[in-house]
């Protein structure tokens, strides 16, 4: 049975050429990129690459919490004109979120915080589900993909939230789905905490470009993540495979 998987977290844009990346990674099971975006010009790469490469790209778009603190709320407002004006066009609301390790005073916080309410009123608005960042302050992050799913019953998925079983026990709870990368490949705290995730609530992504573990980031790599995971669990990675499928589906909607 031929593998189907999904990387659903990942920065197909940063790829010059895509096509190599697709063939690689269609190659090694994984037929679906879920490409996130950070800015507006990073939008429009993604919306490209979606029109490309129909069913092989999954656009997803917004404005990173990186580029809120970088830039301030009013240097992003064309950012999120664009996001508006676009949106109808993606599958879903993302890369967003909060970052504490570059918003470290208190107005940096807050104005992520906005940034990140417009994204939720945009996706509540275009009944999109959310991608989310948590960077040094996963619980502040979960508590509001809890709220926003409690309130609109859009899903919202956590995105590489593998540090704390305490916390995603909570995210079971509340329904919010968690992607696991390649850190449970190399970090077996990350891999014990990636056993709490409930089973349809499990997506895998690979962040690519981002390295993990001294190895080059790749979409490619969410089928080793899949057998580390299948292993772990004690699965059949093809039974694995059938199940994220499913949550996928689910996840979007």
């Amino acid at each position: 049975m031929a593998l189907s998987l999904t990387d659903s977290h990942c920065h197909l844009d940063q790829f010059d050429p895509p096509e190599p990346v697709l063939e690689a990674a269609a190659g090694a099971g994984v037929d679906r990129l879920v490409a996130v975006a950070q800015d507006a010009a990073s939008m429009e790469a993604v919306l490209g690459l979606a029109g490309r490469f129909p069913g092989r790209v999954i656009p997803g778009l917004g404005v990173h919490p990186v580029d809120v603190t970088r830039r301030g709320l009013a240097g992003i407002e064309p950012d999120l004109e664009l996001l508006e004006a676009r949106l109808g066009e993606a599958a879903i609301v993302g890369e967003t979120g909060l970052d504490h390790k570059w918003a470290v005073a208190p107005d940096q916080q807050a104005e992520q915080t906005r940034a990140l309410e417009r994204h939720f009123e945009l996706a509540h608005r275009h009944r999109k589900p959310v991608n989310l960042h948590s960077r040094r302050c996963p619980r502040q992050v979960m508590e509001a993909a809890a709220a926003f799913h409690r309130d609109t019953g859009l899903n919202a998925q956590l995105h590489w939230f593998t540090h704390s079983k305490k916390l995603v026990r909570i995210c079971n709870d509340e329904g919010l789905f968690i992607s696991v990368g390649p850190s449970v490949i190399s970090d077996p705290a990350a891999a014990a905490v990636a056993c709490e995730i409930e089973d349809d609530l499990l997506l895998l992504e690979t962040d690519a470009p981002v390295p993990v573990g001294g190895v080059a980031g790749h979409p490619r790599r969410v089928r080793e993540v899949a057998e580390e995971l299948a292993r772990l669990k004690g699965v059949d990675i093809e039974e694995l495979a059938v199940r994220l499928e499913r949550n996928r589906v689910r996840y979007l909607g």
